[in-house]
C-alpha cells in the first residue's frame, strides 16, 4: 500500500519534483537525498564537447588512532559494468564490507542473475535500460565472504515507519520541500536554475543528433548536483529511509570494529547516506579523513 501511495503521489506532482524522485532512486536502495556534506561523494565532470562528461562517485578514506582504515564507498545503483568490476576489485582485500540492502541478511543477490522484480528494482532496471547502463544487483559480488549485511530488513523498515506514522507520501512531501529550498537558495545566489533538467535543456536534448547520449548527459548532470541539495541533519534523522538505516549500518560497524582481526573495512552505501555516516564516524568514533579517490560510474559518450 505504501508503494501504491508513493506512485500515486508521484503521478500527481509537477514535472521537476517527479524528476527529482526518479533521480533519487539511483542513489539509494530506497529513495534518499544528500545534505550539504563535509566531503563530496558524487560529482559530474563535463567533457570538452557538447553532451560529454563523466558521472563519478567517491571512495573517501578515514583512519582512527589505532591505525584502522575505514572507507566510505559511495554508490550509484545503475552504472556501467566496468564501474562495478572496479568496486569488486577494490573490495577483495578488505577485511569487511558492510553493504546496504533492505532485505533479510541471508538473502543475497547472485552476480549475473536478475533478482526478482520489486516496484523499486523495476524502475531502476527501466532507467538502466533507457540510459544504456547496468543494474548494481546484477554485477556486484554480494556472495563474497567479506560482505556483511548492514541494513534493515523489510519488516524492520515497515515497523519503524509505522511507529513514526511515516508514509511514502509524507516522505515525498519532505523531499519536495527540500527541492524547493534548494531552488530558492540558488535564485538568491543569482543562479538561474540549480537543475540540469529544464524545459530548454530537454528541448535541446530532443533535438540532439544522439538523443540517448544527450538525455544520459542531462541525467548525469542532475545526479552530480545532488550534494548541493539543502538537506539538513534533522530531516535526515527523521526519515526512516535515511536516518534509521544509517543507524543500522553504524550498529553493525560497532560490532565489526570490536573484532581484532578487522583492520581495513568499507561501508558500501548509496551516496545519499554518506554525509550522515561521515558525521557519525568522525564525530563519534574518532576517525579522521585521510584521502579520497574518484571512480567513473558513467562515461558519456
Amino acid at each position: 500500500m505504501a508503494l501504491i501511495m508513493f506512485n500515486t503521489a508521484l503521478a500527481n506532482t509537477n514535472r521537476k519534483s517527479a524528476l527529482l524522485i526518479s533521480l533519487i532512486l539511483l542513489f539509494s536502495a530506497l529513495p534518499g537525498l544528500a545534505q550539504v556534506p563535509t566531503s563530496e561523494f558524487v560529482r559530474f565532470v563535463p567533457g570538452d564537447q557538447q553532451w560529454q562528461g563523466n558521472l563519478q562517485t567517491a571512495i573517501v578514506s578515514y583512519e582512527d588512532d589505532t591505525g584502522r582504515q575505514l572507507d566510505l564507498v559511495a554508490a550509484v545503483h545503475i552504472a556501467e559494468p566496468a564501474y562495478y568490476q572496479a568496486l569488486n576489485d577494490y573490495f577483495k582485500p578488505q577485511d569487511a564490507v558492510l553493504y546496504e540492502l533492505v532485505a533479510e541478511p541471508d538473502n543475497r543477490p547472485t552476480p549475473g542473475i536478475t533478482p526478482p522484480d520489486s516496484p523499486l528494482s523495476f524502475i531502476q532496471r527501466m532507467l538502466a535500460n533507457f540510459l544504456d547502463v547496468s543494474f548494481q544487483l546484477e554485477h556486484v559480488d554480494y556472495l563474497a565472504e567479506n560482505f556483511i549485511h548492514a541494513d534493515l530488513s523489510p519488516a524492520e523498515l515497515a515497523e519503524i515507519m509505522a511507529a513514526k506514522n511515516e508514509t511514502f507520501f509524507s516522505m515525498f512531501f519532505s523531499l519536495a520541500m527540500t527541492e524547493m529550498a534548494s531552488e530558492q537558495a540558488a535564485r538568491a545566489a543569482g543562479e538561474s536554475s540549480p537543475s540540469a533538467l529544464t524545459y530548454l535543456s530537454l528541448l535541446n536534448a530532443m533535438a540532439a543528433e544522439d538523443r540517448g547520449q544527450a538525455f544520459k548527459f542531462l541525467f548525469a548532470s542532475e545526479l552530480g548536483r545532488s550534494d548541493s541539495l539543502l538537506f539538513q541533519p534533522e530531516m535526515e534523522q527523521s526519515l526512516t529511509i535515511l536516518g534509521d538505516r544509517n543507524q543500522a549500518a553504524l550498529q553493525v560497524l560497532d560490532l565489526t570494529l570490536a573484532q581484532d582481526t578487522v583492520k581495513r573495512l568499507s561501508i558500501f552505501y548509496g551516496a545519499a547516506h554518506m554525509p550522515g555516516l561521515e558525521r557519525a564516524i568522525t564525530g563519534q568514533l574518532g576517525f579522521r579523513r585521510t584521502g579520497q579517490i574518484w571512480l567513473d560510474a558513467w562515461q558519456i559518450p
